[in-house]
């Protein structure tokens, strides 16, 4: 149905405790995952714990690139790496069983008696991986459809900007009291700038604010505003008569704010049906000496946290009213809630 003529969701595709164990045990798991950053997996022998969903997988760089493995030892699923570090081997917390960087076992303490035990054989389940400029991404189906096909239409939209010369510069996490499909929704449409984001309505052009849509994205584009000769108080000035501010969302939780020569990453990451968490890496062409004392990267940071601090507040607000019994399906605006409108759409097509 198109987004003229569709209603909104019921309260259930909020709330629904069923729901959210799909989502968090099938559709985050089994869709391609920014997990980490490549300067977190700089050497051999550098590995980062982390979760896709539900599901605890390690990174790791090995002599042939970056593999993936679930964190789950083949004797009694202890985990084989926690944090982020560097080893020679990954070796499970529980009962000592360590493996080769390529995820082979390597020494089982104390099974010289189990009969047909062949160690070589035993191997790590492994995930899939894949690296895009300086993101590392992970899918929990080692037999996925390949990064390259997933991300074609987002590779081709992003293909003007120098996402391979970006380096990181530090992450920021946030805790939502909001179900984590209420904070895409507000993501994926600008309509609430003007209430709900006074400062960020000053730097941008909303008349000429776009959303395009593709087979898994949603790209919104914001141009940024001319000086005026008075720029007192700006966070954006444009550098070029068109320049824009772009803000890409990929199915189901992915963002990609790229502006001012500034490329911050949101991963949005359920742990409750009310409790998310939004994940920001900061990454930058010109990354200053200091995240603390560079003042243009520290005044963009600070502007990021206003308008991050807005969009929990009426996103916790808007949580505690969809659980209202008075709430009921509305209707979306076709002229600035197509975002959001195509989530719902790519939700009920994967039949969550």
């Amino acid at each position: 149905m198109d987004v003229a003529s569709a209603s909104t969701p019921d309260a259930e595709f909020y709330l629904g405790p069923e729901r959210f164990e799909r989502e968090r045990r099938e559709l985050i798991p089994c869709s391609w995952q920014l997990a980490a950053h490549r300067e977190q997996l700089a050497t051999p022998g550098d590995y980062v714990a982390t979760t896709l969903g539900a599901e605890p997988i390690v990174l790791v760089r090995n002599a042939a690139g970056i593999a993936g493995f679930f964190n789950v030892c083949r004797h009694r699923a202890g985990p084989v790496a926690v944090g982020c570090g560097h080893g020679r081997r990954l070796v499970c917390r529980y009962h000592g069983w360590s493996y080769g960087l390529d995820g082979v076992l390597e020494r089982a303490p104390e099974m010289q008696d189990v009969k047909n035990f062949d160690p070589a054989a035993i191997h790590l389940a492994p995930v899939a991986v894949a690296e895009w400029g300086p993101l590392v991404f992970a899918h929990a189906d080692a037999g996925a459809q390949p990064f390259a096909e997933a991300f074609a239409e987002v590779r081709a939209r992003c293909a003007r900007q120098p996402l391979d010369g970006m380096r990181y510069v530090m992450t920021q996490s946030f805790r939502v009291r909001a179900n984590w499909k209420l904070y895409v929704d507000n993501y994926l449409e600008g309509y609430h700038i003007p209430a709900v984001h006074p400062g960020l309505n000053r730097e941008i052009d909303y008349r000429s604010y776009q959303t395009e849509l593709g087979s898994n994205h949603a790209a919104q584009v914001g141009r940024v505003n001319a000086s005026t000769g008075s720029d007192a108080g700006r966070r954006f000035i444009a550098r070029t008569p068109d320049e824009e501010a772009i803000y890409l969302w990929v199915f189901p939780n992915l963002m990609l704010n790229i502006y001012q020569g500034i490329l911050q990453t949101n991963v949005v990451i359920p742990h409750g049906i009310d409790d998310t968490e939004v994940r920001f890496d900061w990454f930058a062409l010109e990354p200053p000496a200091d995240a603390d004392t560079g003042k243009r990267f520290r005044d963009l940071v600070a502007f990021a946290e206003e308008i991050q601090a807005e969009d929990a507040a009426i996103c916790e607000a808007v949580a505690r009213n969809v659980a209202s019994r008075a709430y009921r399906p509305g209707r979306y605006s076709a002229l600035r809630e197509s975002g959001v409108h195509h989530f719902h759409a790519l939700m009920r097509a994967t039949g969550r």
